[in-house]
Formats: C-alpha cells, structure tokens, sequence
C-alpha cells in the first residue's frame, strides 16, 4: 500500500526548500509512447534505440521525457528546451538557470521509475524489486561493511534476510548516486545499517579521518515487492511523494496546467 504517494493532475510548484519525489509506472503510458518520444532530444531518440530490448527502450523514453516534464515545470521553460548533460561521472544535470540550479536524479527496476528534484544540494534516488534468486550473501561480502555483512549473516529468516539486503542496498546506491561517483565510490566505504528510517545521517568520506559530505538517507514505501530510497545533502527539505499521471497524457505541462 503506497498511503504516502499522492496522485495528482497538475505540476505542483516545485518550492525552494521541498524535494518532489514522483513515481512512475510505463505499463500506465503503453499506447502513449510517441507522445513521449517527441519530447527527447535527438540525441536521447539515438540513445534509446540502442537499447536491444524494447522494455527498456519504452522505460527510458518514458522516463527521459518525464524528469524533461517535470525540469521544465521546476524552472519555468519549455520541457524541449532543457539540456541535459554527463556530469564529470556520467550522473545527468543540467546548467543553473537564472543563477539557480535543480538537483535531480533518476531510478528504475521493474515497472517502477522514480524521479527526485529539489534545489538544496545533490540528491540520490534507488529503488529495487526483490530478486530472490540473487545470492545475496556474496554479493555483500563484496558491497558490504564487515557489520552490515555479519547482520544480515546472522537474520535466521530468509525473506526477512532478503528485504534487510534490498533496503541496505538501496540505501547504499542512493547515497552513492548523491554523491556523484555511483559505483566508482566503494559501497563498503560506508555503513548503512542503522534502524532509523528517516533522514539518518550517513558520512561518506574519500579516506579515514576526512570529514567527507554528510548525507541523510530515508526509506520509501513501494510495497510489498521493491525498496527504495532517498540521500539528501540537506536535512532542511520537505519529501513530497507524488504519483505521476501518465494515461492520457498528450503534451508538455506548465505550472497549474492539468496533464491529462
């Protein structure tokens, strides 16, 4: 039961100290995938051909085209004006306009896609469907801090063993995704394992002894069958949980223009 994700048809305001986390789901746009496609720019069309499967064709496309929606409600600009480039570590951004920036950041598994934006400093976003075919336990003695590994190690319950990976690991790549780096940055450099699950500070630093960035990192609710969640730079920001409305959509949105 998702009780925290609010479904609208309208683009919110996108407030100074708020980050809108939207859920997505491409199943619901099946029969509007060229209205999305004319939004990407030639180059993301190029890009999303390259994709052999058509899935991950379609959720790309989808996806590009609603973080391009949402961009252009946030800064106030058409959504085919945006420019949307590699950072120094492949993570999309785009330039600050009018001396203003939007941190973004962009996950999906299955058919869930979850876009984050906000203006208070670099976010993270994951989110990941329970594989319980995966042998997690190595793939945590190779992600894993030694305390994190000898957690799960000692959770006698298999599937509650299987969601305690899931949620470490979620947490783990949305830090790792705020921080820039993704997987250049050792998972095991830093431990997640703390029971809190909201805005729990966790310290990622390049070397013992080096303060490095403080991030604060929340679960989110996505049912019974996936976990996800959110790193902040700042602690000061409200989380607002949106569900994107994606039947029927037909064109760019502004603010207060209903989507459908």
């Amino acid at each position: 039961m998702l009780s925290n994700w609010i479904p609208v048809d309208t683009l919110p305001v996108l407030d100074d100290n708020e980050v809108q986390l939207w859920r997505i789901q491409p199943s619901a746009a099946a029969n509007s995938g060229e209205h999305y496609n004319a939004l990407l720019s030639p180059v993301e069309r190029a890009h999303a051909e390259r994709y052999r499967h058509a899935q991950a064709r379609e959720h790309f496309t989808i996806g590009r085209a609603c973080l391009r929606i949402l961009l252009g409600n946030a800064i106030g600009i058409d959504s085919n004006s945006i420019n949307i480039s590699a950072g120094p570590h492949g993570k999309p951004e785009t330039p600050p306009v009018g001396g203003q920036s939007i941190f973004f950041n962009v996950a999906h598994s299955n058919d869930t896609i979850l876009i984050a934006l906000g203006r208070q400093g670099a976010l993270g976003v994951d989110v990941e469907y329970f594989d319980r075919k995966t042998d997690i336990m190595e793939v945590a003695s190779c992600n894993f801090t030694e305390e994190e590994t000898n957690t799960l190690a000692s959770t006698a319950d298999q599937e509650v063993r299987i969601r305690l990976f899931y949620r470490y690991w979620t947490r783990k790549e949305a830090v790792a995704k705020a921080d820039g780096r993704g997987l250049l940055l050792s998972l095991s450099s830093f431990d997640v394992s703390h029971e809190s699950t909201r805005l729990h500070p966790v310290r990622v630093s390049d070397s013992p002894g080096e303060n490095g960035t403080l991030y604060y990192v929340s679960d989110l609710d996505l049912g019974t069958e996936a976990t996800g969640a959110l790193a902040l730079e700042s602690s000061n920001c409200r989380v607002a949980e949106f569900i994107f409305p994606l039947e029927g959509y037909s064109r760019p949105a502004t603010v207060g223009t209903p989507l459908v």
